[in-house]
């Protein structure tokens, strides 16, 4: 438990540095502060199971807002690739 919850703190804290004004030699990621976006970056940090929570949002839009169903809808194809040795330990 301890170490998940360390994960969290880490995604966490490196999705609100996303947002924070660009400073010297920092390049930014090109996206606005908006609630879906910092939400969809913050569930692709949290691993497997956040994603397809993500892949949830995007494939039911009668649930929930359309601003989050579009940009969750980023979770069902353009996700991070996972190394093999990711996979080996399952």
């Amino acid at each position: 438990a301890p170490a998940r919850t360390l994960q969290a703190y880490v995604a966490l804290t490196r999705t609100i540095q996303d947002f924070l004004p660009a400073q010297p030699g920092r390049s930014v990621g090109g996206e606005e502060f908006s609630a879906p976006v910092a939400l969809r970056k913050l569930f692709e940090r949290l691993g497997a199971t956040y994603i397809k929570i993500g892949q949830l949002v995007a494939s039911s839009p009668t649930l929930f807002p359309a601003e989050y169903v579009l940009e969750f809808q980023k979770c069902l194809d353009q996700t991070e690739a996972l190394e093999w040795k990711v996979f080996e330990q399952v």
